[in-house]
C-alpha cells in the first residue's frame, strides 16, 4: 500500500485537536493520495460508467464489483450502463467539468481527444508501476493509454479483429486454412471457390462467400484500415502530421476490400449491414466468412441464448486478416478506464482501476463479455492461449495497429468516416459486376486527405 503524505497526517492531527466532528466535504484533486489501510480504511462512493459490454453488461460488471466491494467494505460502487450512441457526448460533458462519474470506460480511439481537454486524472509513474508497469499490458493496448506523454487512462480490455469462417465450408471446397488465408490473393481465390460451389445452409439459403458491413456501421474506417495496412499504407504519416490514406499503397488496399462487392463475393444487401447484422447473418449459417471480433465466441458456445444455428456454431473457426504486399496487421481497439479529476474519492477510484486490471478480474470479465484481457498475464493465461478460438486473436494482436495518438484524432476520424461511407455509395452505384476502381477510390480519398491536412495545419 502507498504511504500517507505528510500533509494528510498534519491535517488529521489538526482536526483531532480542534475536536471537529462534522464530516468534511471532499474536494476534487488532481492527484490521488493513497492512504495506508492500517491508518485509515479505504472509503468512497463511486459512480462507474460502462458501455453495453457483452450479452448481459450489468451481470458481468456486477460480478466484478461484488468482489471489489467485499475486499473494500468502505467503498460502494454504483454502475450506469451508457449506450455507445450517448457515451461520447456525456463523457465530453464530464471531462469539461460537468456532471459525470468518478471512473468511466472509454473507447480507445477517444483517448487522444479527451486526454488533451484537462479533465482526466494523470496516473503517476508510481501508480503505473503498482499496476505492473507498461510492460504488463499488451503493447498495442498500452499505446492507447495516453497522449502527449501523459498516461490518462489504463487499458481494460482489448478488441482484436480476425476473419471468422466456417470450417465445414472450407473442407467442402477442398482447402486448408493455410491455403485459404495465406494472403490476399489466396483469400480472393477462396471466396471465388465458395461462390462457384453454390453451397446452401440447412435452411436452403445460399451461403454468401463473404459478408461485410456497409455505410451505416460504426466500424467503417477500422474495417478499411486493415486492408490498407496490409497493402503498405497508413491513415497518417509516421509523425501524425499529414494524411497518408490516399497514398498509392493505401488506395490499393482499400480498393481490394471494396471491390469484393462488385466481384459478386459479398451479400447483395451489404450496404445496409452493420456489425450486429453480420454477426446474425453468420450465426444463421448463410455466410462463409466475415471480419469480426472474439465476442462471437460466446454466441457459438451458447446457442440456446444466441439463437445461432448449429451448423455455424459447430464449425466456427478464425484466421488472421490475410497478409498483403505490405505485411499482416489487424485492428486492435477495445476500452480503457479513466478517472475524472472531479472525483471526490481518487484513492478509491485508483483501487477500482487496480482491481479491474488484476489478473483474476481480467480473465473473468473478458470471458464474460467476449473480449480479450488488456494485460499480458491475462492474455497468456491457459484460459485463452489453450483455446483454439481465442488463440488466433492473441496471435493477431501481436501485430496490431490502432488510431493515431494525436490530439486532433477526433476531427480526423470525423473526416475519414464519411469518406469511407461515400465509397460504399460508389460501390452501390457501380453495381455487382463492376468492381470499384483505384481511380474512384483515390478521388474520394484525395478530397478527404485535403480536409485532414487542413485540420492538421498543413
Amino acid at each position: 500500500m502507498r504511504k500517507s503524505m505528510l500533509v494528510m497526517s498534519v491535517l488529521i492531527v489538526a482536526a483531532m485537536l480542534l475536536g471537529a466532528c462534522a464530516k468534511p466535504t471532499a474536494e476534487p484533486t488532481d492527484a490521488p493520495v493513497a492512504v495506508d489501510a492500517t491508518e485509515a480504511p479505504l472509503t468512497g462512493e463511486l459512480v462507474l460508467w460502462i458501455m453495453p459490454n457483452g450479452a448481459d453488461p450489468q451481470a458481468a460488471i456486477d460480478a466484478e464489483l461484488a468482489e471489489f466491494m467485499a475486499l473494500n467494505p468502505g467503498v460502494t460502487v454504483t454502475t450506469e450502463v451508457v449506450g455507445w450512441g450517448d457515451a461520447y457526448s456525456r463523457i465530453q460533458t464530464a471531462v469539461e467539468g460537468g456532471e459525470g462519474p468518478c471512473v468511466t470506460q472509454m473507447g480507445t480511439t477517444w483517448i487522444p481527444t479527451f486526454g488533451t481537454m484537462g479533465g482526466l486524472y494523470e496516473f503517476s509513474a508510481d501508480e503505473i508501476a503498482e499496476l505492473g508497469g507498461a510492460e504488463n499490458f499488451v503493447a498495442a493496448s498500452w499505446t492507447t493509454a495516453g497522449i502527449e506523454g501523459k498516461t490518462v487512462s489504463i487499458p481494460w480490455f482489448a478488441d482484436v479483429r480476425a476473419i471468422a469462417y466456417r470450417a465445414d465450408v472450407l473442407e467442402a471446397i477442398g482447402l486448408t486454412e493455410e491455403e485459404a488465408f495465406a494472403d490476399t490473393d489466396a483469400f480472393l481465390a477462396t471466396l471465388e471457390a465458395v461462390k462457384a460451389a453454390g453451397l446452401t445452409n440447412a435452411a436452403g439459403t445460399t451461403i454468401d462467400p463473404f459478408i461485410s458491413t456497409g455505410r451505416n456501421d460504426w466500424n467503417v474506417w477500422q474495417n478499411a484500415s486493415m486492408w490498407m495496412w496490409n497493402y503498405g499504407g497508413d491513415i497518417l504519416n509516421a509523425d501524425g502530421t499529414a494524411a497518408a490514406f490516399n497514398s498509392d499503397a493505401a488506395v490499393a488496399g482499400v480498393t481490394f476490400y471494396y471491390s469484393l462487392y462488385g466481384r459478386g463475393l459479398t451479400a447483395s444487401d451489404t450496404l445496409e449491414l452493420n456489425s450486429s447484422s453480420t454477426d446474425g447473418r453468420f450465426g444463421e449459417g448463410s455466410a462463409f466468412a466475415y471480419m469480426t471480433g472474439p465476442w462471437i465466441i460466446s454466441n457459438a458456445r451458447n446457442i440456446e441464448v444466441s439463437g445461432w444455428a448449429e451448423e455455424a456454431a459447430n464449425n466456427l473457426a478464425f484466421a488472421k486478416i490475410p497478409a498483403g504486399p505490405g505485411g499482416q496487421y489487424t485492428f486492435v481497439g477495445g476500452s480503457n478506464l479513466a478517472v475524472m479529476k472531479t472525483c471526490a474519492y481518487p484513492e478509491a477510484a485508483f483501487e477500482l482501476v487496480h482491481f479491474l486490471t488484476s489478473k483474476t478480474s481480467q480473465i473473468r470479465y473478458a470471458n464474460a463479455i467476449g473480449m480479450l484481457p488488456s494485460t499480458i498475464e491475462g492474455q497468456t493465461d491457459p484460459t485463452f492461449v489453450d483455446d483454439p478460438l481465442f488463440s488466433v486473436f492473441i496471435d493477431a494482436a501481436k501485430s496490431g495497429k490502432t488510431s493515431a495518438a494525436i490530439a486532433d484524432w477526433g476531427q480526423v476520424e470525423n473526416t475519414i468516416n464519411p469518406a469511407f461511407q461515400a465509397l460504399w455509395e460508389t460501390v452501390s452505384a457501380d453495381g455487382i459486376g463492376t468492381p470499384i476502381t483505384e481511380a474512384e477510390v483515390k478521388s474520394t480519398l484525395d478530397d478527404a486527405a485535403a480536409t485532414v491536412d487542413s485540420l492538421l495545419g498543413n
